[in-house]
């Protein structure tokens, strides 16, 4: 079994420890995942989530973040020939190059850095003088808001063909009649799959392939929603509030473009060609609703049934 925490997990489960007991719980945690052969992946969404905080401005918040960051590479992590090496779950740009064309997408070299920083800041790695360690954590925090950037675009594009090319999150609002069809459409699946159709043009980009619309690519589309259909339910959930016209979608800094990075997380859980038993870890109750009505349940369990799972009392 191969599992997947999502960001919050690792907070949740640091809260309220002192450093001996978090060390405490990495040894516990190491042990029981050996020897009952379950294998806790590297999540690169996460990691970047938590680097990001790595020196917030409250001292609550960036404690918290260092210490859940500790925890997520460290119980990830192994030494095989006195070399450091951790399974990584990639985020959605890399899913999209593998899934259609086995290849790695641009951005890869980027993202291999992340696990490098990451166990850099826990002390793994040590700091060279040459490295500027502050300037890699803001990199990954303008990572995080370009790939929010990304998915806001194609939903910026939307709403400029359905209003004259002007860009309007509140489109909606005094416009009865296109709400009702705008709902309609987002319930019978037809923005889903305008969705699911932009995400694989952007695999065609990033991979510099070209892309022709013809049968085998609408059968693409079928079987992309059906092998990501939660990360697709997850989408909705943004595309309603664009139906509820929410201004404050506006700016990626508005904590609903935070769905963007649960959405990757779900891509990188998804994407399993070898067919392993992976499950994500989480408590988000839009996620899990997002699994149940795709009929993927069984690729989820919450934090009760992790600590049942490593016999964390």
């Amino acid at each position: 079994m191969e599992l997947i925490l999502d960001t919050n997990i690792y907070r949740n489960l640091i809260t309220g420890k002192n450093n001996e007991e978090i060390e405490q719980l990495i040894k516990h945690i190491k042990e029981t995942s050996l020897k009952k052969n379950i294998k806790i992946s590297f999540p690169i969404n996460s990691a970047m989530e938590l680097i990001a905080h790595y020196n917030d401005i409250n001292e609550n918040e960036k404690l918290d973040c260092r210490n859940a960051l500790k925890l997520l590479v460290e119980i990830s992590t192994k030494i095989e020939f006195g070399r450091l090496k951790v399974n990584f779950i990639p985020p959605l740009n890399v899913v999209l190059a593998y899934y259609f064309f086995e290849t790695e997408d641009i951005y890869m070299r980027m993202y291999a850095s992340v696990i490098t920083i990451a166990q850099k800041l826990v002390g793994n790695v040590a700091i060279e003088n040459t490295d500027n360690i502050n300037d890699d954590v803001d990199l990954v925090k303008s990572q995080i808001e370009f790939e929010k950037n990304e998915i806001k675009t194609n939903y910026e594009n939307y709403l400029k063909s359905i209003n004259s090319g002007n860009v309007e999150w509140t489109y909606f609002e005094d416009k009865e009649k296109e709400r009702v069809e705008y709902f309609k459409s987002l319930r019978n699946g037809q923005l889903s799959f305008l969705v699911a159709q932009s995400f694989i043009e952007r695999a065609y980009t990033i991979s510099g392939n070209t892309l022709t619309k013809d049968e085998d690519f609408f059968n693409k589309v079928i079987n992309f929603m059906r092998d990501f259909c939660p990360a697709l339910v997850m989408n909705e959930f943004l595309l309603e509030k664009i139906g509820h016209s929410v201004a404050a979608l506006d700016s990626v800094k508005d904590k609903r473009w935070n769905t963007i990075i649960d959405i990757s997380l779900i891509f990188g859980t998804l994407y399993n060609p070898k067919g392993d038993d992976k499950k994500l870890v989480t408590q988000e109750k839009q996620i899990k609703n997002a699994f149940d009505v795709c009929g993927y349940e069984d690729n989820l369990i919450n934090l009760d049934d992790f600590l049942v799972l490593m016999d964390i009392k």
